[in-house]
C-alpha cells in the first residue's frame, strides 16, 4: 500500500509534469485558460461582429443608388484607360466615386478582419474587435498616406509635368478599381456562402480578386502615363508611384 505522503508526492509530480508539458519553449508562452483569438466559425457569435454587418447593410442599401449611376464609368475604366480620365473631368461623377469609395472602405474593412486578409502578428485577436478593426484601419490610412505622398512628390518632379486633370486621374484612379473590387468580392463572398465554401476558399478567392484588379489598375495607371512619358520613365514611376506602397503593405503583412 502507498502511504499519504507517497501518494501527495505522485500526484504533485504528474500536476508539475502536465504544467511543463503546457508551456510553448518556442515562445515562452505560459498555459491560460483564456482562448488567444477566435476561430472563424465563432466570428458571427460576437455582438460587434454582427453590429458591423448590420451597419454594411445599412451602407450598402444607401450608397446602392449611387453605384448604379456610377457603373457605366467603372465599366469604362476597366475597358480602356481613358475611362478614368473622364471620370475626373466630370466633378459631379468624381465627387459620387469618391463618396462611394469611402463608404466602401469601411466595408473592406470588415471583409479584411473576416477572412483574416491582412492579419501579420500585431494584429490584435479577434476577441479584441474594436482594437482589431482600429488597427486594420491604421495600416489602411498609413497605406493611402504613403501612396498620396509618393504621387504628391514624384508627379512633381522631372523635365515634364503632367495635365492637372492627367495628374488627378493618375492618383484617384486607383479609387474606381477599388470600388470594383469591393463589390466582385462582396458578390463572389455571397455565392460562396450559398455553397457553404470554407474560409480559406473565401480568402484565396478574395486575394485572387484583388491581385487581378490591382493589375488591371498598374496597366490603365501605366497607359496613362505611357502617353506623356517614355516606356522606361513610365516604369520607374510605376514603381515608385503603386509598386512601393503595395509592396511594403504585402511584406508588413507576410514578414512581422
Amino acid at each position: 500500500m502507498m502511504g499519504a505522503k507517497e501518494k501527495g508526492f505522485l500526484d504533485g509530480t504528474t500536476k508539475m509534469i502536465i504544467f511543463v508539458t503546457m508551456i510553448d519553449f518556442g515562445t515562452l508562452h505560459m498555459p491560460t485558460t483564456e482562448p488567444a483569438a477566435l476561430t472563424a466559425a465563432e466570428w458571427t457569435d460576437w455582438p460587434a461582429h454582427s453590429w458591423m454587418l448590420v451597419a454594411c447593410a445599412f451602407i450598402i442599401l444607401i450608397i446602392l443608388p449611387e453605384i448604379g449611376k456610377l457603373l457605366p464609368a467603372l465599366t469604362g475604366c476597366l475597358t480602356r484607360s481613358r475611362g478614368n480620365l473622364e471620370v475626373e473631368h466630370s466633378i459631379s461623377t468624381a465627387r459620387s466615386r469618391n463618396h462611394i469609395a469611402r463608404m466602401l472602405g469601411l466595408i473592406f474593412l470588415v471583409i479584411a478582419d473576416r477572412y483574416c486578409i491582412y492579419d501579420p502578428s500585431f494584429i490584435a485577436p479577434w476577441n479584441e474587435v474594436w482594437l482589431r478593426l482600429g488597427e486594420l484601419m491604421a495600416v489602411a490610412v498609413a497605406y493611402l498616406i504613403l501612396r498620396h505622398t509618393l504621387h504628391a512628390v514624384l508627379l512633381r518632379i522631372g523635365h515634364r509635368r503632367l495635365h492637372p486633370e492627367t495628374m488627378t486621374a493618375v492618383r484617384r484612379g486607383f479609387y474606381n478599381y477599388f470600388i470594383c473590387f469591393v463589390l466582385l468580392a462582396l458578390v463572389s463572398i455571397c455565392i460562396l456562402c450559398i455553397f457553404n465554401a470554407e474560409d480559406v476558399v473565401c480568402r484565396n478567392v478574395i486575394w485572387a480578386e484583388l491581385a487581378l484588379l490591382w493589375l488591371v489598375a498598374l496597366i490603365r495607371e501605366g497607359q496613362i502615363l505611357q502617353s506623356n512619358f517614355s516606356v522606361l520613365t513610365t516604369i520607374l514611376y510605376l514603381c515608385g508611384l503603386e509598386i512601393i506602397p503595395t509592396g511594403a503593405l504585402v511584406a508588413s503583412g507576410l514578414m512581422l
